[in-house]
């Protein structure tokens, strides 16, 4: 289960339109930016418990979207220990884990295809000025190329290991590892994009070019609730934050 991918199941996310989610996450991911409060940025992260939970997205997932990118949590909350302070430390490790929550639970309850989809029809009044369709096709695949990737990282570290590459060590050593195993992703992230676009010119993928598509959205009744709640509470929100 990687960060990125679909998870197939049936609850009340998975069957809401993409528009009403990436509009959801849009909300989240601005009001989690603009929060400079670690209680604030702490409630966001039960909210986005609480969105795991009513999409029937496993505790799992959570662990593995912040054990992929520890990395950069850790290296973040050292800095702005060393050079701001304890508070604002913890202040932005929340405030990432908030985004990687929200992103990864975005991608668990649509797959790219509707994102795609989705993004088309939420850009479609700017499609006079912007290739639209073509810009959404571009985050669609980058979305798809995310499990690919850890994959390709996962096999790539396992055959180095078993060369004898090591990535402990002192620092040299790791840097080397590092090396080893960038260099070889680089290589198939380009070969496998090279793919994709073969694939599409050999399916006749014109850009600019109208068409249609097999997902054909539908906003019910329960999407205009949901969205309503949503801006509702982003309001309330940004009022107590201007009062308090």
């Amino acid at each position: 289960m990687n960060y990125g991918t679909f998870y197939p199941t049936n609850s009340f996310w998975h069957r809401r339109d993409p528009r009403l989610k990436l509009l959801v996450m849009v909300t989240s991911a601005t009001l989690t930016v603009t929060e400079n409060r670690l209680s604030g940025q702490l409630f966001f992260l039960l909210v986005h418990a609480f969105l795991f939970y009513s999409a029937r997205l496993p505790s799992s997932r959570a662990w593995k979207t912040i054990s992929s990118f520890r990395w950069l949590l850790l290296l973040t909350f050292l800095a702005n220990l060393i050079f701001v302070s304890v508070n604002d430390s913890f202040l932005y490790l929340s405030r990432l884990l908030n985004l990687l929550l929200a992103s990864s639970w975005l991608l668990g309850t649509s797959e790219p295809l509707t994102i795609i989809r989705g993004l088309e029809l939420i850009f479609k009044p700017f499609s006079r000025w912007l290739p639209v369709a073509d810009v959404a096709m571009i985050l669609g695949l980058s979305l798809s190329f995310f499990p690919l990737l850890q994959q390709e990282a996962t096999e790539i570290t396992i055959a180095q290991r078993a060369r004898g590459v090591t990535f402990e060590g002192k620092w040299w050593k790791k840097i080397t590892g590092l090396l080893a195993m960038v260099v070889p992703l680089f290589i198939t992230s380009f070969r496998r994009s090279m793919e994709v676009a073969q694939a599409m010119e050999a399916r006749g993928y014109i850009p600019g070019r109208q068409r249609g598509s097999l997902y054909e959205l539908k906003w019910v009744s329960q999407d205009t609730w949901s969205l309503l709640l949503t801006l509702i509470f982003a309001v309330l929100w940004s009022a107590q934050r201007m009062l308090s």
